[in-house]
């Protein structure tokens, strides 16, 4: 079994550390130049890639510490997309600026890229880039250019199909497809949904995985997903409890990761009983192809609860590899 983040980090000081909050609040108040603010954003990155190090991670994101949301990163780097008003995510108390599109997509490069290769100088991790899913995108942005649901969809695989490549390129570990809206919202089409995400992983040269979150629509997807070449398929199995009776009894190609770890709680996970669902799950498909990780990004909790999740993965996993040695311990 392999441990891995699939999101976010809270981006505010655990006690005295570094923060993006007080370096972005310093720079508005003219107090820090823009290279002392970019440092802020290199020290809290450098915190979360020291976490996933410590913790032994197979695979983690950087936190995603310099996007403002999901949509941040591809919105810099796509012509004729702009960040607009700040609207709820899904039943979330925090909100992300909804992508305007305001004319025909076309792939400008550059952000995400720089980002990425900022954090790949600072960990000893293998590094995922976390990229918001075609689906997703259509689901929570304003058209106001397109007014024809498959044009703009078609574009909007060809752009993300570039930002993909770009980041193959740079030596990304994966990426990581986050569509929330299929896993929060009913009614998609399963042959629409199927043909536009094979679509998207058309000559990749890279693993990629799709991460499924906040929704009660996950275990459905992994199946139909798991055929048309995603490598993993990251399930959110708080928010759907069905998730892991599925995959005990029903083995599908690609490897499954578990998200077990309640990234909306403080409270921590009993190691015994996390460890016991992710073994029920290890019976049928095997260490090689079962992932552990939280159900969504750590942002929402407090900077010491985030980390305390991430060293739970870690302990789970420890227990489950040890379990012939001494069982499990809670």
């Amino acid at each position: 079994m392999r441990i891995t983040t699939v999101g976010t980090f809270p981006k505010i000081a655990k006690d005295h550390g570094p923060s993006v909050r007080t370096a972005t609040q310093r720079f508005e108040r003219r107090a820090i130049n823009a290279t002392d603010l970019d440092q802020g954003f290199r020290d809290v990155t450098q915190r979360v890639l020291g976490i996933a190090a410590e913790n032994r991670l197979d695979l983690t994101t950087d936190g995603l510490i310099r996007w403002n949301d999901l949509f941040d990163g591809v919105v810099r780097d796509i012509d004729n997309v702009t960040s607009a008003g700040l609207l709820r995510f899904l039943d979330n108390n925090f909100y992300y600026r909804h992508p305007v599109i305001r004319g025909r997509l076309s792939y400008q490069g550059g952000v995400l890229r720089w980002w990425h290769q900022q954090a790949q100088q600072l960990s000893s991790v293998p590094l995922k880039v976390v990229l918001p899913g075609p689906l997703t995108f259509l689901k929570l942005a304003e058209d106001d250019s397109y007014h024809n649901r498959d044009r703009l969809l078609s574009d909007l695989v060809e752009v993300l199909r570039l930002e993909a490549r770009s980041l193959r390129d740079l030596g990304a570990a994966e990426i990581q497809w986050d569509e929330p809206a299929l896993a929060y919202y009913p009614g998609w089409d399963v042959h629409e949904v199927t043909d536009v995400l094979a679509s998207l992983l058309q000559d990749a040269g890279i693993p990629q995985a799709i991460a499924l979150y906040w929704g009660p629509n996950v275990h459905s997807w992994i199946d139909p997903l798991s055929q048309i070449g995603f490598d993993r398929v990251y399930c959110d199995a708080v928010s759907d409890p069905e998730v892991v009776p599925y995959l005990e009894h029903t083995t599908v190609q690609a490897e499954v990761g578990l998200g077990l770890i309640d990234s909306r709680q403080v409270s921590r996970e009993s190691v015994a009983t996390t460890a016991r669902l992710v073994e029920r799950v290890l019976a049928v498909h095997g260490d090689h192809k079962v992932w552990l990780h939280p159900n969504g990004g750590l942002e929402l909790l407090p900077p010491d609860r985030a980390e305390q999740k991430v060293q739970l993965l870690a302990s789970i996993r420890d227990a489950i590899e040890g379990r012939h040695e001494g069982g499990l311990t809670s």
